[in-house]
């Protein structure tokens, strides 16, 4: 769930890299760079990283299922944590 999560923000974070400049400088609020490409990219990487120790843990022993789960976690505390408060 939180994998998924991540990869939505990251779609949204995405829009945002590519529209905000081009719109907020349409509608007259000045120059606009959007979230950063870093902080869309680290979405990307977390979230997809999330996905693939989801669909793959299944075969997993409860231990490593266990340790696969605390991983993405902590990825994903880690790159809120970054892109949201630097």
């Amino acid at each position: 769930m939180v994998a998924a999560g991540t990869v939505i923000v990251w779609v949204l974070l995405l829009a945002s890299a590519l529209l905000a400049p081009t719109l907020l400088s349409a509608a007259g609020l000045g120059p606009a760079d959007g979230p950063g490409w870093s902080r869309v990219l680290g979405h990307l990487l977390v979230g997809v990283a999330g996905e693939v120790v989801v669909h793959r843990r299944r075969s997993w022993r409860s231990s490593a299922r266990i340790a696969a789960d605390l991983a993405v976690l902590l990825a994903a505390a880690m790159v809120i944590w970054l892109a949201w408060w630097p």
